[in-house]
């Protein structure tokens, strides 16, 4: 799709001024943020490639225009100022520019999963009140159901369907040529959609217009850029608003410069802050190249990083272990990578060394860690050396606190507590709530860590925890210890109360690997697994459960909420089969459709 385009159709400012220009980037809007770069950079280059398709890309004056044209689209279909837009879709290389447009008519973005199930959909809705909703035609079907028990109009939806790319390629040629664009040119329909279900080319029919601009710090602060929501991973999730100042200093902490050319493959979802994070603005702003998948196939992930010769990746930790585990040659398809950030989940050590391994001698692959409601507060970066169990040293702009469960700062080392932040970078709010920050501008991050020497190792969750006899055990301990057995692919562990009231235990939830050469691994084998690594009270009492998968979010965060609900599930069944049956019996078998079930030590 990307054609030759005159160099003086976009500007691309060049200085050396950084301390003048982050003070200047106090006070900006996003956009103009985004589309000023310190550094000159060809802009007839692509900077967003369909890595599926490379001849489907966007070079960066092509991107500006159709951020220019989507904006102008927008306000015709009545998005104004403080109006919430819905991107209820997968990675494309379209998404940054909904992303941009959307902010710069004045709306607020918000992103969801198109694979959502109805509820959760509904849920995602319901927060976010949107004017409009893009999805596309896979997605419709629910989408229509929710918005119809909502009371949305059809004309509140529009279908970004697979010829949406070549809508744009249109555009761009109509502009080439010097004719507007015209709703008969491109299959659109201009004026409004009177009450009818819109297409993405009914956005491109109104000529460009130019974005919000603002150039005080007040406004930067206070107007709502963008609402992602939390991962859910205890319950329904909220929806963090973030303002145009907190996007811009999400981006400043994480930027850096490295000695290598960059090019970045995105697999993560874009929906999710962790993903957008290296999706929207590093391509625009520095001419960095971002090929971009629409999820992660390990083949296909594997194929497109030896194919593109990419340099620089971001992944999950699920992702990680699939990686080391996989029985495909992956140091040879991963030779060209120098940096891998790691982030979304709790990872340890051994995981992490065994999957630099498997890269260049040059290569980093190291620990990342922030949330959706502060951004990135702690990385390890390329050249920087330390535990790879670390998530890395404070960055730059950030505050930190550990706090005990009494409520006092922690000062000396490896004595863990929850971990407090505060910084530039923190929401705004959750939307309909008042409790996101305490006082003082903290944020509870929920997340138990210690620090050595600086570099910071989270311990687990404080609502995660489970006491056993008055010891404190964390999941994420325990699960590192399980993936070293190599029959293990994937764990969970979990708390679950002893009948006979001697409180809680663990409980571990298991995804065999499919490796032939290990053998039927029985539940058995983990428990004296784990018993011979860890102290007495880390056992295994509450069982093994074995599953197909891990209920993960997006972001390959456990959903422990969901294992709640299948030990529900579980103790159900096993209830009724003792009534059945008499005593209970150590296997269980399959209990349904995905799990099967097996119980050792005192479950």
């Amino acid at each position: 799709m990307s054609t030759y385009w005159p160099s003086n159709t976009i500007t691309m400012p060049s200085n050396n001024m950084p301390d003048q220009m982050q003070h200047h980037d106090s006070k900006a809007d996003l956009l103009t943020f985004a589309f000023s770069s310190p550094r000159a950079y060809n802009p007839n280059q692509p900077i967003f490639i369909d890595a599926e398709d490379p001849s489907r890309s966007l070079t960066a004056t092509q991107f500006q225009y159709l951020v220019r044209t989507l904006i102008a689209g927008l306000k015709a279909h009545q998005v104004q100022r403080g109006d919430c837009v819905l991107l209820h879709l997968g990675n494309s290389i379209l998404y940054p520019a909904l992303f941009f447009s959307v902010i710069g008519a004045g709306g607020v973005y918000m992103g969801s999963n198109p694979r959502s199930q109805q509820q959760e959909l509904d849920h995602i809705v319901g927060l976010a009140q949107p004017k409009l909703i893009l999805t596309t035609h896979d997605a419709l079907p629910t989408l229509q159901e929710v918005a119809q028990a909502r009371g949305m109009a059809p004309s509140q939806i529009c279908v970004v369907d697979e010829r949406a790319v070549d809508h744009c390629a249109q555009l761009f040629l109509r502009y080439e040529m010097r004719y507007p664009a015209s709703a008969e040119f491109l299959g659109g329909t201009a004026g409004a959609m009177n009450g009818r279900i819109g297409n993405f080319a009914d956005l491109l029919c109104y000529g460009e217009t130019d974005w919000m601009v603002f150039s005080d710090a007040l406004a930067a602060q206070n107007t709502p850029a963008a609402m992602f929501s939390t991962s859910g991973t205890g319950g329904l999730p909220k929806a963090a608003i973030l303002s145009h100042h907190a996007i811009i200093c999400h981006h400043r902490t994480i930027y850096y410069d490295v000695p290598y050319p960059v090019s970045r493959l995105m697999s993560l979802p874009m929906f999710h802050l962790f993903g957008a994070l290296w999706t929207h603005i590093f391509p625009v702003r520095y001419g960095h190249p971002l090929f971009v998948l629409p999820r992660f196939e390990p083949k296909q992930f594997l194929a497109t990083v030896h194919r593109y010769q990419i340099s620089e990746t971001y992944l999950v930790p699920a992702i990680v272990t699939s990686l080391v585990r996989s029985p495909l040659p992956v140091s040879e398809y991963l030779t060209s990578l120098r940096y891998v950030g790691i982030a979304g989940a709790p990872i340890d050590g051994p995981s992490i060394m065994q999957f630099r391994s498997r890269l260049h001698p040059l290569a980093y692959a190291c620990q990342l860690w922030g949330m959706t409601e502060v951004g990135v507060v702690f990385q390890t970066r390329y050249g920087q050396h330390g535990d790879p169990g670390s998530i890395g040293t404070c960055l730059r702009g950030y505050e930190i606190r550990l706090v005990d469960p009494d409520g006092q700062v922690i000062r000396s080392d490896e004595c863990s507590g929850e971990l407090y932040v505060r910084g530039p970078g923190l929401l705004m709010a959750y939307k309909g709530r008042t409790d996101a920050k305490e006082a003082h501008g903290w944020y509870r991050t929920g997340d138990l860590a210690y620090m050595k020497e600086g570099h910071y190792f989270i311990v687990g969750r404080t609502k995660e925890l489970i006491k056993v006899r008055g010891w404190q055990v964390a999941p994420a301990e325990l699960e590192g210890v399980l993936l070293g057995h190599p029959g293990i692919s994937e764990v969970a562990v979990t708390g679950v109360d002893l009948k006979d009231g001697r409180g809680e235990v663990p409980r571990a939830f298991v995804v065999r690997s499919r490796d032939s050469t290990v053998g039927c691994l029985t539940a058995e084998e983990i428990y004296n697994f784990a018993r011979r690594q860890l102290a007495s009270y880390k056992a295994l009492d509450g069982g093994v459960v074995f599953v197909e998968e891990i209920p993960r979010t997006a972001s390959g965060k456990i959903q422990r909420f969901k294992l709640a609900q299948m030990n529900e599930y579980r103790e159900m069944v096993s209830s009724l089969l003792q009534r059945l049956e008499g005593p209970a019996v150590p296997t269980m078998g399959r209990l349904t459709s995905n799990a099967d079930v097996a119980a050792v030590g005192a479950a």
